[in-house]
């Protein structure tokens, strides 16, 4: 029983006149068999989420530790910095579009980069208390950042790919 989704409309509707970028197809035949979940998969690629949390954790470290010398940018606000830079970087960088696994990516490291935040006040009994009422809502709220700061940065470090590789129609 085959479960997967055929997102191949340009073939089904009979039209001669399909791109091979209209219709997802990775060789120009029109054809792409890769699964839509999986390594290299179409929808969702384990690699290319590997790829993305590795370099966004390292653009928040990074971010954090270089930036953490100048008093009023760093922590934080260099965290953040490092973080929209990383994916900046993988969005000029990579081929194709992955934005799901770039966002992700950045969700899970904006969760443990507030949850870091608290460890340090979590070690006091007070510390605990404010752990376990507030816990949750940091992480969401940390998740959050993250998704958004990672998709901004994507975003714009795609359309500067896309803005040098366009040809120029005169």
């Amino acid at each position: 029983m085959d479960t997967s989704i055929d997102a191949d409309l340009a073939s089904e509707s009979g039209s001669a006149g399909g791109s091979a970028r209209g219709s997802g197809s990775v060789d120009g035949s029109g054809s792409d068999d890769r699964p839509i979940v999986g390594v290299d998969g179409r929808a969702f690629s384990v690699r290319a989420f590997a790829i993305a949390f590795v370099s966004v954790a390292a653009g928040g470290f990074l971010g954090g530790a270089l930036l953490g010398i100048v008093p009023l940018v760093g922590g934080t606000l260099g965290n953040a910095l490092g973080i929209v830079a990383a994916a900046f970087l993988v969005g000029a960088v990579g081929a194709d579009r992955r934005y799901v696994e770039t966002g992700l990516a950045g969700a899970g490291i904006g969760t443990a980069s507030a949850l870091a935040g608290l460890v340090s006040v979590g070690v006091l009994p007070v510390g605990i208390q404010f752990l376990r009422e507030y816990g949750f809502g940091v992480a969401a709220f940390g998740a959050a950042v993250g998704l958004a700061l990672t998709l901004v940065g994507y975003y714009f470090g795609r359309d500067l790919r896309d803005g040098l590789t366009r040809n120029i129609d005169r």
